[in-house]
């Protein structure tokens, strides 16, 4: 004998009936069917509970009523309606009468509260019996089990009514005297009796228990749980995405992943099909081929494996601590036991080894309850300063990584904070089970969305990886990153999984960020159309003019996504001062910016030493060399050993490019104009010619290189007359370079009538840091860098006699930018 349980949705429409009635058709067995209440129907019988104390319950009773006959309308032919009609005016009529009690007496107890919830499942018991006997396509004989008559419970206390202990034993016997294994059969779930023959109900959910008693009782073949999602999945679809179905689990799992969250099935309901090794199915009834989820005994893990992630929000944590805790025998038990007397259920428990420490779990509507009653049982203790007053920390959720076996797991706890920490997520407390398949991490409640889908992400290799990136800068670099991000986006979803989304973008004066949806991270990700017509100042609504770059970092911290990741296309010294506040907040930075790096030596220090503590990263390989692997060298050196002695470099693919074009016969400023509307100089082509923008390269390269050095430490002989120096703008700066055309003719004609190129290099050696124009002679390996070329040679206590040189275009738009999304590409792929 089978038995199946259908959900609220599952009966709540005749397609979805007719569907049951051909998965009935296709049982060879006799079978019992459970049934939830129509879809929406306890919670409006909720609702008609709470306004009968105020005698407001018509309206709504009347919409229950017309509900349950427009649906027999729908369902059956009239010559069958008119049976239906009576028993359900008839019920209606009884709950009236209640309701009508109810606002008399001005009183809504418990014992009440369950008679009126229970007439869902009377309700839509009757009536699916009806159809299933009548449907001209299948139909069906069953007879009608009244649940409320045969499942026993015991009631001790007036909150038991709406979550009743099961008496099993008096009520197989009641079953078994009224099921005939030669017949079908349909019962109402939810519903049952007390031993004073009261109606009571089984709790929210009670229908799954209800159908894993009736096949305790009848010792059924299976049981089959049928509801609108396709069985238990790696974790809550609602919250994570790309979740997929977990197609086995054992008893213990289930029900771990069911008590932390799993809304598709009922914790209650492992016991009693566990108790007999009854297979459990949970199935989709909309799509009745899929698989489902296998629940039983023969499916337990062995190979450390999670099998999903889930949690429990509205948690509240109580820390009872005190050194009069310490090596005290009965002091758990004696807050166990006041904790139980105030009817507070525990969920989690953590105790520290010294003692002194007792992290206890507890729903956050029971918090003040809990708190006053430990506060004043530990009174006395508290008075003489041998424990503290209970500490309560607030909107707090549960997540569990459920998996038989887990505790073997090497590494596994390391790999789940690893990835929340590097994700800004602060653990407030953890517990294992001796279990070993269950680690409960308690995190904020801001946060449970973000942990579960950065935990989902790291553990099921199927689930794509989204990186939400926030974007400042959208001149030539910010395009072309824009560009190859566009470019390469479906190659890194199905390739690497990896799915970069930009959330936001900003300039000077505005962002673009759309406002709140109804994606799980709560905003969409911006379409290249989008990013595109915000650079041409497209009007849009979801473009926000800001008085400060901090409302962009602001807006960044608030959407609180994980993976994010800020990128800096820009030249901007404001923008740098935000990376302190992203990284704080743990949102890794990538940055072709050199000005944080070559800033104060201590402001340096502590952006690095901020991702590291906060495990994300500060990456600024472009800031010298665009693309060229400079630092990374120079890191990779350093790390096994070696020693930076020296430095010499053509860092400036700006400069380069200009001086290699520049031939006296032409125009200085002309050459400065190419180099800008190349891409190759700051926005400002002064940063370049005045020497600061190597300046700050050499600086990096030798903070890189283990120095403590600051600007001024550099030697630099400018090549600028001094009025080009001071120009206010680009516009003079040109002018300027116009009227000093001389100047340079000069400085190309010394070095050309000798046989030699004007370079400008950096140079880093026994400490010391300089920057010039020079003469560059023939036998130079820094004569033949051509166009936009650099060129770094470095000595170390290895490359003594020839120097390690890195030598590539250094300068451009396409190539910084590519530089930029590799720093992006190595943050995702570590």
């Amino acid at each position: 004998m089978l038995v199946l349980k259908f959900g609220g949705t599952s009966v709540s429409s005749t397609s979805n009936l007719e569907r049951i009635a051909a998965i009935l058709v296709s049982k060879t067995e006799n079978f019992i069917v459970v049934v939830s209440a129509f879809s929406g129907i306890t919670n409006k019988l909720e609702q008609i509970a709470s306004l009968s104390l105020e005698g407001k319950h018509t309206v709504l009773l009347e919409e229950f009523r017309s509900f349950h006959f427009d649906f027999i309308k729908q369902l059956v032919s009239e010559s069958h309606q008119i049976d239906l009609f009576v028993e359900v005016q008839q019920k209606c009529n009884q709950l009236e009468a209640i309701c009508e009690s109810v606002g008399t007496l001005g009183e809504l107890s418990d014992r009440t509260r369950a008679t009126i919830l229970s007439f869902g499942e009377q309700l839509s018991s009757i009536i699916v019996q009806k159809y299933l006997s009548v449907n001209t396509k299948n139909p069906i004989k069953v007879d009608l089990l009244e649940s409320r008559k045969l499942i026993s419970t015991n009631t001790f206390e007036s909150k038991d009514y709406l979550n009743a202990h099961l008496n099993l034993d008096k009520t197989t016997t009641n079953i078994l005297t009224k099921v005939d294994k030669s017949k079908s059969y349909i019962a109402a779930g939810f519903v049952a009796h007390n031993q004073n023959g009261e109606t009571v109900t089984l709790g929210r959910g009670g229908s799954d228990f209800s159908a894993s008693i009736y096949a305790n009782a009848v010792d059924a073949s299976s049981l089959e749980i049928w509801s609108d999602v396709n069985g238990m999945q790696t974790a809550n679809p609602r919250k994570v995405q790309a979740t997929h179905s977990l197609q086995k689990l054992s008893y213990e799992e289930a029900f771990e992943m069911a008590y932390f969250g799993a809304k598709v099935l009922y914790p209650p309901s492992i016991l009693p099909v566990m108790n007999k090794n009854i297979p459990l199915y949970l199935k989709n009834t909309f799509f009745p081929e899929q698989e489902g989820t296998f629940i039983s005994n023969e499916n337990k893990v062995t190979d450390n494996k999670i099998q999903g992630i889930c949690s429990l929000d509205d948690i509240a944590i109580l820390t009872v601590s005190g050194i009069g805790l310490a090596k005290q025998k009965g002091s758990a038990r004696r807050v166990f036991q006041i904790l139980e007397e105030a009817n507070i259920n525990i969920i989690l428990i953590t105790q520290s080894c010294s003692e002194q420490s007792i992290g206890i779990g507890i729903k956050q509507s029971e918090l003040q309850t809990a708190k006053d009653s430990l506060n004043s049982a530990f009174a006395k203790e508290i008075e003489k300063g041998w424990m503290n007053e209970v500490k309560a920390t607030e909107n707090q959720c549960i997540v569990a990584l459920v998996g038989d076996n887990m505790k073997n797991a090497i590494g596994l706890a390391g790999k789940v904070f690893g990835a929340i920490g590097e994700n800004g997520i602060n653990v407030t407390a953890v517990a294992q089970g001796a279990s070993e398949r269950n680690i409960s991490i308690v995190i904020d409640k801001k946060d449970e969305d973000k942990a579960l889908n950065v935990i989902h992400e790291k553990f099921f290799a199927s689930a794509v990886k989204n990186v939400h990136v926030f974007i400042a800068g959208i001149g030539n670099v910010g395009t072309e990153f824009i560009n190859i991000l566009f470019a390469q986006k479906q190659k890194l979803i199905e390739e690497y999984q990896i799915n970069l989304k930009i959330i936001g973008i900003a300039n000077s004066q505005k962002m673009l960020l759309k406002e709140a949806s109804e994606t799980f991270e709560g905003v969409e990700e911006l379409t290249k159309e989008e990013v595109l017509n915000f650079k041409k100042k497209v009007k849009n609504k979801n473009v926000k003019t800001y008085s400060s770059l901090t409302e962009y970092f602001e807006k960044i911290k608030e959407l609180n996504l994980r993976n994010s990741v800020f990128i800096d296309n820009t030249a901007s010294d404001i923008v740098s001062e935000g990376y302190e506040f992203l990284l704080k907040n743990s949102i890794s930075v990538v940055t072709c910016n050199k000005i944080a790096c070559s800033s104060e030596y201590s402001k340096y220090l502590k952006l690095n030493k901020l991702a590291k503590e906060r495990n994300i990263y500060f990456k600024y390989e472009t800031s010298v060399g665009a693309a060229l692997p400079i630092l990374k060298t120079i890191y990779d050196l350093r790390i096994s050993g070696d020693k930076i002695n020296k430095i010499e470099a053509v860092i400036s693919g700006s400069l380069n490019f200009i001086f290699n074009n520049y031939n006296a016969e032409n125009q200085f400023t002309d050459v400065v104009l190419q180099a800008k509307e190349e891409g190759y100089t700051e926005p400002n082509p002064l940063i370049d010619l005045s020497g600061l923008d190597v300046m700050r390269k050499i600086l990096i390269l030798s903070r890189e290189s283990g120095l403590n050095r600051e600007m001024s430490d550099i030697t630099f002989n400018s090549f600028l007359p001094d009025e080009c120096t001071n120009s206010k703008s680009v516009e003079e700066l040109f002018e300027n370079l116009k009227k000093h055309e001389n100047h340079f003719k000069t400085l190309y004609q010394n070095a050309n009538e000798k046989g030699n190129k004007l370079k400008v290099v950096a140079k880093m050696e026994k400490g010391d840091l300089s920057v010039a124009l020079q003469e560059i002679p023939s036998d130079s390996p820094f004569y033949n860098l051509e166009g936009k070329d650099n060129v770094v040679a470095i000595n170390t206590n290895r490359y003594v006699d020839e120097p390690l040189v890195i030598k590539g275009a250094g300068a451009g738009a396409a190539v910084t930018a590519s530089g930029v999304f590799a720093d992006l590409m190595f943050i995702m792929n570590n």
